[in-house]
């Protein structure tokens, strides 16, 4: 049985076809393939000349059926030319006939045309007296074969993917690749955590520092733990205060603001799991549990020693199972905590905050195991702090600031401070913060380029991600991003330039995943590669002559 097809005028019912206004570019027409169009996909024929972009949001125009104002957002997924002139065939009998190549395109020929798939993102109401992006809702206006394909404003394309209409309004991060509208994200990303993942080189420390400038801009302050040097001279630029670990005149730790487990972990010679690092927390804990309720109690309590520790850990030792040696062993190991570049007079987090509201702890000279213990302790200071505001305030007692306030942990190298699969003494803590952190308005922002052994349940609440050229198993890592971006945007994510990143996001802060153009950083960038080879000449030897 053969297919009829039917060639009918444009408006077989007369009159001139509806158009949508000069407001919108005609980029092509749906047409039906591969069982399109549905809600989900479909495709465009493109106008001849008329090109489109990967990531590229588009719209569908409702005219035809009287809904003018209504539009449903596509993003082109891929394009594909049909050219039957040029099958290799053809291609080749031509070359040997030395007949040249079709002088036939687009605009002349009846059998050259591109087709571009596409995915329905939402339908937009452009209704007069709607504000932009107001309207949106999920895709229910199904598009038909021979609808009008136009190409978004900027300002539409923004309230689609839940940007703000000014740079004054948000986090202003970059541009929309493709176009020069800045693209400013709610600000409230920042208490709901951000994730910066991506290779050595691709612009990961970069875009971490834009984010840092514009906390800056709205007086939100932070700490940054930097292991590569990378935010010493920008928060500087800030006039933050910078401080180079270990520094025992400038940062310390007391005894009373870290656990037990922290304690033993910084101790010189300490097996964490055995009987005596065991009777070490122990007592060090029941210190640390005396001075908490003394402070809830007073309003005050003093430091814990080490002398302290030394005694508790005898008195534990002489009224538990342990052994005389047992005890011994973690007597001398306590005692050697003075020989810790860490623990000292303890670092007032929330006064140095609101004095400098940028500290950077330069952790490049820490063992890891140090890092750790600072991040451990800077998020339970943060969170601590940031829940006696919130508690403060819920009960009508308020002081100055506590309504407003705000802080940001930023942690470089993240997967070293919380591994997958391991427990360290800062996994509990910032489990903690990353689930509750909008609670204790304290948010979170984790730079790394292997987010695969990142701690699981800490990258999953990264509402935010900001994903540069990584590779494909790397990639398995961030949930949601491929359902957020599509197949073929995921799939070019390991060739993205340097400067370039996918923005992927939960909730209404951020609704679509796009393409995004990092702007240009105010302040000074380090930690770049060392130009090792800049005045050096390869020696000449002779090979290749």
């Amino acid at each position: 049985m053969s297919s009829v097809v039917e060639i009918v005028p444009s408006n077989p019912n007369g009159g001139a076809e509806p158009q949508p206004s000069d407001r919108f570019s005609r980029v092509g027409m749906v047409v039906q393939s591969e069982g399109g169009p549905s809600f989900q996909k479909l495709a465009i024929l493109l106008e001849p000349g008329r090109d489109v972009r990967p990531g590229e949001f588009l719209a569908v125009w409702h005219g035809r059926r009287g809904k003018g104002d209504v539009l449903t957002v596509i993003q082109v997924d891929d394009c594909k030319e049909h050219n039957p002139n040029e099958t290799p065939e053809l291609a080749h009998t031509r070359r040997a006939l030395e007949l040249g190549p079709v002088a036939s395109n687009e605009e002349s020929s009846t059998r050259i045309f591109r087709v571009a798939t596409c995915k329905t993102i939402e339908d937009l109401d452009t209704s007069p007296g709607v504000p932009a992006g107001a309207g949106a809702s999920a895709p229910e206006m199904l598009c038909r074969a021979g609808d009008v394909a136009v190409r978004l404003p900027d300002d539409l394309v923004t309230a689609a993917l839940g940007g703000l209409d000014h740079p004054s309004k948000g986090l202003n991060l970059g541009t929309l690749l493709g176009t020069t509208s800045p693209m400013t994200l709610s600000p409230e990303i920042l208490q709901l955590h951000i994730g910066v993942f991506g290779n050595p080189g691709k612009g990961k420390s970069y875009a971490s520092g834009t984010i840092i400038e514009e906390m800056s801009d709205w007086d939100v302050p932070g700490i940054i733990l930097d292991v590569n040097g990378e935010m010493v001279d920008a928060v500087e630029a800030l006039g933050g205060k910078v401080i180079s670990l270990p520094d025992k005149n400038s940062f310390g730790l007391a005894l009373n603001r870290i656990t037990g487990q922290e304690l033993a972990s910084i101790t010189p010679q300490v097996d964490l799991g055995r009987q005596y690092a065991e009777l070490i927390e122990s007592a060090h804990d029941a210190l640390r549990t005396q001075r908490i309720q003394e402070e809830l109690t007073t309003g005050k309590a003093d430091d814990i020693t080490i002398e302290d520790i030394v005694a508790k850990v005898t008195l534990f030792g002489q009224s538990s199972r342990s052994t005389k040696a047992t005890s011994e062993i973690a007597i001398a190991r306590v005692k050697r905590l003075g020989e810790s570049r860490l623990i000292g007079p303890n670092f007032a987090f929330i006064e140095q905050l609101k004095k400098h509201r940028l500290i950077c702890l330069d952790c490049r000279r820490l063992q890891l195991s140090e890092t750790r213990l600072v991040a451990a302790a800077a998020a339970r200071e943060l969170q601590n702090y940031g829940r006696t505001c919130a508690r403060r305030v819920e009960q009508g007692t308020p002081e100055e600031g506590d309504a407003e306030w705000l802080a940001v942990l930023f942690i470089d190298e993240a997967h070293n401070v919380v591994p997958e699969g391991q427990t360290t003494v800062t996994s509990n803590v910032l489990r903690e913060l990353a689930r509750m952190g909008r609670h204790s308005r304290t948010g979170l922002i984790l730079a790394s380029q292997s987010p695969v052994d990142l701690d699981a349940s800490i990258l999953k609440r990264m509402q935010t991600r900001m994903i540069f050229a990584l590779e494909r198993d790397q990639l398995k890592a961030i949930g949601g991003v491929r359902s957020d971006l599509g197949d073929e945007l995921v799939d070019a994510l390991p060739k993205l330039s340097r400067g370039i990143c996918a923005v992927s996001g939960n909730g209404d802060q951020i609704r679509h995943g796009f393409m995004m153009k990092v702007r240009e950083r105010r302040t000074p960038v380090g930690g770049g590669t060392p130009p090792v080879f800049a005045t050096r000449v390869k020696r000449d030897r002779g090979v290749g002559k």
